[in-house]
Formats: C-alpha cells, structure tokens, sequence
C-alpha cells in the first residue's frame, strides 16, 4: 500500500480509503492510480460500471469468476524461514508458474518464490507466492529476497543499508535484526506484492 502511494503521489491512508470505498473512485484517482500500476485507468472499474458480468454457461445471472490472467510468470523457487535454505541459483529454471500482477505487466525478469514456513509472519505467510520486481531499489520497510554468492536465498526485511552491510529483520521465533555483509550478496530484489491463494 506504501509502495502504490508513493508511485501515484499520495499517502497509504488515502489508498486505503479508496480501497474501503471511503473516498470516490473519481477519474483524476483513476489515472493517478492506473499510472502508477502502469495499467489502463479503464480496468480500475467495477464490472458493473465497465460492462455486463459475464454469466456462467448454464447458470444465467451468476458473475463469473475473477479472472487473473495467464500463468505467464516464473516461480524460482520457495523461501524456507527458519534454518531452512532456498537456493536459487544463476540460471535457475522455473518450479512452477503463476499470475503476473499489474505492477509486474512488461516488467522483464519479474519472477515470483514461495513462502514456505512463517520465519517473516505476519509480514509474509506460509503457502504466500511473493512477487519479486528485479528492478525497483529496496527502502527501509520493504520485503526484500537477498540471493548471497552462494546462492543461498533469504525472505527478510530491510532495516538500512550501508556500504559495509545490509542489516535486515526477521519475526520468528523471536524478532531480531542481523547484518549480512556487502560482500557476501550477489544481488538484492524487491518483494513488491503477495498472492494468497491458501
């Protein structure tokens, strides 16, 4: 919520309320907010504002199901909390894949992990597919995965940054900070969405 407020120019709580239906929908927050999903403003409407439901064969007047869109977006892997270890590495090939969100639509590398274990509750989940834009800088707050040289993968979130070091914040089983140093990290990613389908 932080992240799509930023991105259109305004505060999470005003996000918020237009999420509960607390503020209008209006045009100029259509276009402020499809912009900063980079989607067309016209898929921020409801169905019934955009056109008729679609019916279900053989059961008139029923809404068809929510449709994502395709599986068209890589899984590489699954994020064990704990001292459990994902290892993704270099070229690593899919484990499955799933539904790119609109914040990820024409983003090149965009990938997805699964969160396995609760080492980042309630932040992330287990059983939570976490999408992972590879392009977007990481701040204080964010959900990070950090790949180390050795490939070892860590789900965590980012405390600060330094040149020394990346100190990060885990939950489970007690919530700590701990610092990885620069030098052991081959790249750090930004997690910038969760899809609960638990």
């Amino acid at each position: 919520m932080q992240a799509l407020a930023e991105r259109a120019g305004t505060s999470a709580p005003q996000i918020n309320k237009l999420e509960k239906g607390e503020r209008r929908l209006t045009v100029d927050w259509m276009v402020r907010i499809g912009r900063a999903l980079d989607i067309d403003p016209k898929e921020l409407l409801p169905p019934e504002v955009s056109g008729p439901r679609p019916s279900l064969p053989g059961k008139p007047g029923e809404p068809a199901p929510v449709e994502f869109g395709t599986l068209d977006l890589p899984v590489l892997g699954r994020a064990q909390g704990g001292s459990g270890v994902m290892t993704i590495p270099v070229d690593q090939q899919p484990v499955d894949w799933t539904y790119r969100p609109p914040q990820l639509r024409r983003v090149p590398d965009a990938f997805a992990v699964f969160a396995y274990d609760d080492s980042m509750h309630p932040m992330y989940k287990h059983g939570q597919t976490l999408w992972v834009h590879p392009h977007l800088p990481a701040k204080p707050g964010d959900g990070v995965l950090i790949i180390k040289n050795s490939d070892e993968a860590l789900i965590k979130e980012l405390v600060r940054r330094t040149e020394t070091e990346v100190v990060v914040r885990q939950y489970r089983p007690t919530e700590t900070e701990f610092s990885i140093p620069n030098s052991d990290i081959r790249v750090m990613y930004r997690i910038v969405g969760v899809l609960d389908l638990r």
